[in-house]
């Protein structure tokens, strides 16, 4: 377990500490921080719920040319990630580079989000029990596809709405179900009132959605939707996580306009994760695997809220609030997770 605390650690510790690096000295920890999670994520043995799926769903690709791999019936189809894959396989040392390729790409969108919060190592704290270890770990697909999406959103909070649809395409090449975020950049410039630009998305969206998602539908319906044996039995705790962010945000929403320009987005989120909630007594699987791209929303909204609080003293309790929060969201999941073991004891190639 000591990888896992060391990743919460290193940033609470570099938060609290009274002493703080500016300019150069910043850009370094930064960078060694980033580096110390690519190495625990992308190096990996072992390690993670689907860590046995990827090695059986993907071994058609070792052995044969791309032209073929590409044809291969493989449980995915997700090109981009089949393509590194590929290449791994049958040029490097297999799984090992594909997830330290993939880990390059979400933490790149992570250390993106974060840096761009007022308390930056906040964030990076509350990203660590699920996004970072459980995602980012175990759902290798998925975790590349939220690093672009975390680092498009971005983007759509500076107004450069291309490359978040940009980001999000991107993210489809790794997993289908990330092409559901598109509507979030729709929605949020309001342009349902511009029916040139509701044209626009709608003829973007079912181009996506034909070329990435139609051939497999069925299976993305029968994996998340239809199998009654499939059932994520945390989902509902997930999910209250994002509310937990969602019902912050509303709280706070009218100093939160007065601070910054993005209320609308995060209203988005808010009333998405209000949604989702009773949605996981429904079907688990769906919500909990839909939910995951909006967990970078906790990183936004918990890590911008001090700034909001005038009172020292209250701005004290809600950060140590927090802290306390996602310390024990992670002791809990470590000790009592249901699949928590997948994860324990951690192994690293380079110790193996």
């Amino acid at each position: 377990m000591t990888a896992y605390w060391l990743m919460l650690l290193v940033p609470m510790l570099a938060g609290l500490s009274p002493w703080k690096a500016k300019g150069t000295l910043s850009n370094l920890q930064w960078f060694l921080y980033g580096a110390l999670l690519i190495f625990i994520i992308g190096l990996r043995h072992k390690v993670g719920g689907d860590w046995d799926n990827y090695i059986g769903n993907f071994i058609g690709l070792e052995g044969v040319s791309f032209s073929e791999a590409i044809t291969v019936q493989s449980v995915s189809h997700d090109f981009a990630y089949e393509t590194i894959h590929w290449f791994s396989l049958n040029y490097l040392n297999g799984i090992y580079s594909t997830n330290l390729i993939c880990a390059v790409i979400f933490v790149a969108g992570l250390l993106r989000v974060c840096k761009n919060m007022p308390f930056p190592w906040l964030a990076l704290v509350i990203s660590i029990p699920y996004l970072v270890i459980v995602v980012a770990m175990g759902y290798t697909r998925q975790g590349v596809a939220i690093g672009f999406i975390m680092w498009g959103l971005i983007d759509l909070i500076n107004g450069k709405k291309i490359r978040f649809y940009i980001m999000v395409l991107l993210a489809v090449l790794f997993h289908k179900t990330s092409l559901f975020m598109l509507p979030i950049g729709f929605l949020y410039g309001n342009s349902i009132r511009n029916w040139k630009d509701m044209l626009l998305f709608t003829g973007l969206f079912v181009v996506a959605f034909i070329a990435f998602v139609a051939d497999q539908l069925q299976n993305l319906l029968y994996q998340y939707v239809t199998n009654s044996e499939l059932e994520s039995s945390g989902a509902f705790i997930r999910v209250l996580m994002n509310v937990f962010a969602a019902l912050n945000f509303l709280y706070f929403r009218k100093v939160w306009r007065e601070k910054y320009d993005d209320a609308a987005l995060w209203m988005i989120f808010s009333i998405a994760s209000l949604i989702m909630l009773p949605l996981t007594f429904v079907s688990s699987t769906s919500i909990d695997r839909m939910a995951l791209y909006f967990l970078p929303m906790q990183l936004v909204i918990l890590s911008r809220i001090p700034v909001l609080i005038t009172d020292r003293y209250n701005r004290t309790l809600f950060i140590l609030g927090v802290l306390f929060l996602y310390i024990g969201a992670l002791f809990v999941w470590l000790n009592f997770g249901s699949f928590s073991s997948s994860w324990i004891p951690y192994n690293n190639l380079l110790f193996n």
